[in-house]
């Protein structure tokens, strides 16, 4: 494994990037969407990686239309809800489609009563946190 070298003085010694005062790192912007190709691959990646919409799809929108008729709900009862609703045969699969809402578009937020989210007991008799939505974009 080769040593950190620094871009900026071009000195290759180790621990030297972590001390060199020419090599001052970029701040990370949070509020940049996610990446979807790294800096290292090739254009064609690039390319591709901005022909990428992140657009709804009717599983994410069901559950947005769940979320919003049944209320503040765990990601288990969420995703026991599209099961049992045939949208899917694994509970994985639709806890994925809720984590990408609220990771990736924001639109399933925190369930707040009282300045507090609220938590529900799962089947597991574990405390889960609850999620209620934001309305989708058209």
């Amino acid at each position: 494994m080769s040593e950190p070298f620094c871009f900026e003085c071009g000195h290759d010694q180790p621990d030297h990037v972590a001390w060199c005062s020419a090599n001052v790192p970029t701040p990370i912007d949070w509020t940049e969407p996610n990446r979807l190709a790294r800096t290292s691959d090739p254009v064609t990646s690039h390319a591709a990686a901005a022909t990428i919409t992140h657009t709804l799809t009717d599983h994410h929108r069901a559950v947005i239309d769940w979320l919003t008729d049944h209320g503040p709900a765990t990601d288990d009862q969420i995703a026991q809800a599209m099961v049992d609703n045939g949208l899917t045969n694994r509970t994985e699969t639709a806890r994925r489609w809720v984590r990408t809402l609220r990771e990736e578009h924001g639109l399933v937020v925190a369930a707040i009563h009282n300045g507090h989210q609220i938590e529900y007991t799962n089947p597991s008799g574990r405390l889960a946190l609850a999620w209620t939505t934001r309305k989708a974009p058209a």
